[in-house]
């Protein structure tokens, strides 16, 4: 049980951690936009990025289940499960950060 609570904790802190640094880059290449549109695309992408990591966290601590299951160990589970959801995470998360400024675009021009 530890385990699961450990890898979904690592999982959630890497995937907060790549959110918080895509927020700021999202802030910078939406410069041109007024406060107005942009707040827009960031609550978007806020929300968006939320769900990814709890998504994330919860995938990760499932997979350390059924791996230890399959008799792996745990240390080697948890490893596997953090690096993999964290990599996902971080990759939907850029996704997120373009839906976001596709919103605020949208916004813009309406």
């Amino acid at each position: 049980m530890a385990v699961k609570i450990i890898a979904f904790l690592l999982t959630a802190i890497v995937n907060a951690a790549a959110g918080v640094a895509i927020f700021f880059i999202m802030l910078l290449v939406m410069n041109g936009y007024s406060e107005s549109d942009a707040t827009w695309g960031l609550g978007v992408y806020i929300i968006l990025a939320l769900s990814v990591t709890l998504t994330m966290g919860a995938g990760a601590a499932f997979m350390v289940n059924l791996l230890v299951k399959k008799e792996y160990s745990a240390v080697v589970s948890a490893l596997v499960a953090v690096l993999l959801f964290s990599i996902v995470g971080i990759g939907l998360k850029v996704v997120c950060s373009g839906i976001g400024v596709g919103i605020a675009e949208i916004v813009r021009n309406h």
